[in-house]
């Protein structure tokens, strides 16, 4: 029943546009087609109805009381189509609607507050739901637009928009320093206290990079975890240990002094930040949002 209605939608258009016209002819040229075929998707579209839509004469075309129902009907079926378009058209290439942003809890505070600003201040029509989730998130099922996340893709499903990049370093507090002392080599790391994230990385091994030596590989054991990066950070500022923070989330802590940095010449190096979109063509405000997140990291890389 389905496919046969869709079949009939292309002559109810060509039927439409033949009144419209005025004549076979009429209609073929504004189509590009012949006039016999016109004439034949009109007898077969009378032939499904098993009415007669149009009276032919060799000079002109009549509408019977069925054909005049019919027309009436089926332009306003081809004008919600053209609606339809035109509402699709609006919402690709126009900067106004719904948008969801799914980001890791660290960068949902000062980072993507800073990214988006100039943007949502510009467009006041433009409205967005940010989702702050350290754990990864169905983005079809929770109808997300766009999701940022940190490290090297790994779901070929969806599409990745390189962003940037964000550098980890070891951090602590002074006042634990002052008690426990301050690593002076990395080795001197194994005897303190380790905070880190209930992840798939929480046991993982981890590298050090330092520009003149060897990468130096530990596997920490932790006596605090959290699954959240603000929990994380919060514990390590009083004073609970040490923990890999990435920079850019912490960097007004380092200012004012309520953090240090470990090891300073030592890193976790640099981790890719990426924009996922479950689609490679993307309406214009989707692409919006990706520019300005790309333009922060960039600036602040």
């Amino acid at each position: 029943m389905q496919s046969r209605f869709l079949s009939r939608l292309k002559r109810i258009a060509i039927f439409c546009q033949v009144i419209d016209s005025g004549t076979m002819r009429g209609a073929a040229e504004k189509l590009g087609m012949t006039p016999p075929a016109v004439s034949q998707y009109i007898s077969q579209l009378e032939a499904e109805l098993e009415v007669t839509l149009i009276y032919r004469s060799t000079r002109k075309i009549s509408l019977s009381e069925a054909g005049e129902q019919y027309y009436r009907h089926g332009k306003k079926m081809l004008s919600a189509a053209a609606d339809a378009e035109e509402a699709i058209n609006e919402l690709k290439h126009s900067l106004n609607g719904e948008l969801r942003v799914s980001v890791p809890v660290g960068l949902a505070t000062k980072p993507i507050a800073q990214a988006l600003k100039p943007l949502i201040s510009t467009n006041p029509e433009l409205n967005l739901t940010i989702i702050a989730h350290d754990q990864y998130i169905d983005l079809i099922e929770e109808k997300v637009d766009i999701a940022v996340r940190v490290g090297e893709p790994e779901d070929s499903n969806f599409i990745y928009h390189p962003l940037g990049s964000v550098r980890k370093h070891l951090f602590s507090s002074a006042e634990y320093l002052q008690k426990n002392g301050n690593p002076v080599t990395p080795d001197d790391l194994e005897k303190h206290s380790w905070l880190g994230l209930i992840n798939k990385q929480t046991f993982s091994e981890i590298e050090l990079h330092h520009p003149k030596h060897k990468p130096y590989r530990l596997t920490p054991k932790l006596r605090l975890r959290f699954n959240d990066l603000n929990s994380l950070i919060c514990h390590v500022q009083e004073g609970f240990g040490i923990a890999v923070l990435p920079e850019l989330e912490v960097l007004h802590l380092i200012e004012s002094g309520e953090l240090v940095r470990v090891l300073p010449c030592w890193s976790q190096g640099n981790h890719e930040i990426h924009a996922l979109t479950i689609n490679k063509k993307n309406p214009m405000k989707v692409r919006a949002v990706i520019k300005a997140l790309k333009e922060y990291f960039r600036d602040k890389g």
